[in-house]
């Protein structure tokens, strides 16, 4: 149960709009996302969380980003920068939830001074203790055009920011877990190269000990921000070729107008968890897989007057009027509040007491 006493920080003029807008967000959570059960799946999501504690967010926005993450057990969050904010979050969550967090890239990689971490609901998810960042051998190392489009070339980049590697375990459901937010660089030309290596050398690294964690019953899962164009374009052909697959029912756009596919979940892992999450319904409350639409309850399109006083103490907002307004609270400043990429989650089947059973029969 999500900590709601932390609205009486909310100051009293705003707290009714806040109370509503939240009520707004509950509603659609729960006509969007499958509840949480104890034994039968796992909800899994990932959710890039843009320059997070890098920003000043409204207390109201705090608690929405808390009332979406506590929706599921376990959620992959990048592009953390401080963790002042998150430690609110984590307040807000209450004490069943807890989250490790990689350190940060330096800088001077191009990384943003960013983190990677991951959520999860002790009543339901265990962390089996192992952790670790992808630091790759020299043979794999990221070629860089180092002196402008078509120059010189040398081997001997590591990522931009580190992927994060954990080992966890939901029921009988074992998976190890690596996150990534890769590099953007540009859409065409050696920066765009550059891009499709990182997805390349991070499928290809983790991919290689799926012969031993398929030997202890293991799944492996890669998800995160990886700057996807399409599915067609060979960002995504360099995530697939090493045999990682992406649950047809992911396959759609995850950025806000709905034009890019960033954001994904890909697996090495036993048929029937790819057919259990790829099942069609149209009932969105038993559906496997889905991507949530953060600005359908709170800062909504509609609501720019509401934030007024707000978009003019920054610099985008000073000034503008109308249309221009509203295009900034749009485009940009709700962006900073929440985020500019949607969470993305899958239910996987946590419970093979069954299966487990059968095969003893059959011994």
């Amino acid at each position: 149960m999500l900590q709601y006493y932390y609205l009486r920080y909310i100051p009293k003029a705003e707290r009714s709009r806040v109370v509503g807008n939240l009520e707004r967000l509950i509603n659609q959570l729960d006509r969007e996302v499958p509840d949480k059960d104890s034994e039968q799946t796992l909800l899994l999501a990932t959710w890039n969380i843009r320059n997070f504690g890098k920003v000043r967010r409204l207390p109201e926005s705090l608690m929405y980003i808390a009332e979406i993450l506590s929706r599921f057990d376990f959620v992959a969050v990048q592009e953390v920068v401080d963790l002042d904010d998150w430690h609110e979050v984590m307040k807000r969550l209450g004490p069943n939830y807890d989250f490790i967090a990689s350190d940060k890239t330096h800088h001077k990689l191009g990384s943003g001074g960013e983190r990677l971490l991951y959520l999860y609901d002790k009543r339901k998810v265990e962390f089996q203790n192992i952790a670790g960042e992808i630091v790759l051998p020299t043979d794999m190392l990221i070629t860089e055009d180092t002196a402008g489009e078509g120059g010189a070339l040398y081997q001997g980049k590591q990522f931009r920011r580190t992927p994060f590697i954990t080992a966890f375990r939901s029921g009988w459901f074992k998976f190890d877990i690596c996150t990534v937010h890769l590099f953007y660089g540009s859409s065409s030309g050696s920066k765009l190269a550059e891009r499709v290596q990182e997805i390349d050398r991070v499928a290809d690294y983790f991919a290689d000990r799926a012969i031993e964690a398929q030997k202890d019953g293991r799944s492996l899962i890669l998800l995160g921000d990886f700057n996807i164009v399409h599915p067609d374009h060979e960002t995504m052909i360099a995530l697939r070729r090493h045999g990682f697959r992406i649950p047809d029912a992911l396959n759609r756009p995850s950025n806000l107008d709905l034009t890019k596919y960033y954001d994904q979940i890909a697996f090495m892992t036993d048929d029937e968890t790819l057919k259990f999450i790829d099942r069609r319904t149209d009932d969105l409350k038993k559906a496997n897989a889905g991507i949530f639409e953060i600005f359908k309850s709170v800062f909504r399109d509609q609501d720019t007057l509401e934030y007024e006083a707000e978009l003019r103490k920054k610099a985008g907002g000073k000034g503008k009027q109308g249309a221009a307004l509203t295009q900034y609270y749009k485009s940009s400043w709700r962006t900073f509040q929440m985020s500019d990429h949607k969470p993305m989650w899958v239910r996987i089947k946590s419970n093979a007491a069954a299966a487990y059973l059968a095969s003893l029969k059959s011994d």
